[in-house]
């Protein structure tokens, strides 16, 4: 499909110029600055929407909410440790490095950093610099940048609270549509058509599910996620995902069933959808 809008001239100029080498190195360092925003997101956004909940409850049940209740957002207060409140300063606050300098605990009261923080951030430069690789300085490859900086979070907050944020998810689809009618990965009638394949494919395992055993089997979130899969992929590739997931998540369950936990134990879908649909992007042709 011809592109209805075409990028000024200095973009593809300064595309252009960069080698492959140099875009995977580019790629590679925006994703581990992100990376250390990612770890933010991930922490706070579950919080968020806990929050609103909880106010959601007591609006409804018309209970005052107390007005010393600290209110946080992605920006603010500033990063602090959870444990003493310190406040991180800008030097203890440096990808990867800063976790090693600190020898891996807090600065002030001493307690252990987890691991994930610069996990999140190395898998998101890896990550993008995957993508650099794949699709090199292109609008294929900014976008894929963001879906998979969204991927990312995804994957730790449905690990963390067995939840897919609507926040992320549907913002994520309508840009990937918007992305579609500018001539991006897929034209925007595959692109509809991947989405609504996307969604009704778990949406009637689902159901079918539920019509069964009696109870849901699956959540909502991981609907929309195949959504934009599918609206990346196209209808095709919809059923490719849902395989591979199939297998990544039957390995994140067989530690459970080892284990001999009850079969009624949630287990989350949305990072092997996540992983599957990432290397089906990756790896297969659009």
């Amino acid at each position: 499909m011809d592109q209805l809008f075409e990028l000024p001239d200095v973009y593809h100029l300064a595309l252009l110029s960069l080698t492959k080498t140099e875009t995977i190195i580019i790629f590679a360092f925006l994703g581990l600055i992100i990376g250390s925003f990612l770890n933010v997101v991930i922490y706070r956004l579950p919080k968020m929407i806990h929050s609103h909940w909880h106010e959601q409850a007591h609006d409804f049940l018309e209970i005052p909410i107390k007005p010393d209740e600290e209110k946080i957002s992605l920006l603010w207060p500033p990063s602090y440790c959870p444990q003493c409140q310190h406040k991180i300063r800008f030097f203890e606050n440096i990808p990867v490095i800063s976790w090693l300098l600190l020898r891996r605990k807090c600065s002030a009261c001493q307690i252990n950093i987890p691991i994930r923080y610069p996990a999140v951030e190395i898998i998101s430069a890896l990550l993008s610099a995957f993508v650099a690789y794949r699709f090199g300085p292109s609008a294929e490859g900014l976008l894929m940048l963001v879906v998979t900086f969204h991927l990312i979070i995804i994957t730790a907050i449905d690990l963390d609270h067995q939840i897919i944020p609507d926040s992320l998810v549907l913002p994520l689809l309508w840009l990937v549509l918007i992305c579609s009618v500018l001539g991006v990965f897929q034209p925007p009638s595959a692109a509809i058509m991947g989405a609504v394949v996307g969604y009704l494919c778990l949406w009637s395992i689902s159901k079918t599910y539920k019509l069964i055993r009696h109870v849901d089997g699956m959540g909502h979130g991981d609907f929309k996620l195949l959504a934009v899969l599918g609206a990346i992929c196209g209808w095709q590739s919809v059923f490719i995902i849902v395989a591979v997931s199939a297998f990544i998540g039957l390995a994140f369950a067989l530690p459970l069933l080892l284990k001999k936990t009850s079969m009624q134990t949630a287990i989350p879908f949305g990072p092997a959808l996540a992983i599957a649909g990432w290397i089906t992007i990756i790896f297969v042709p659009l």
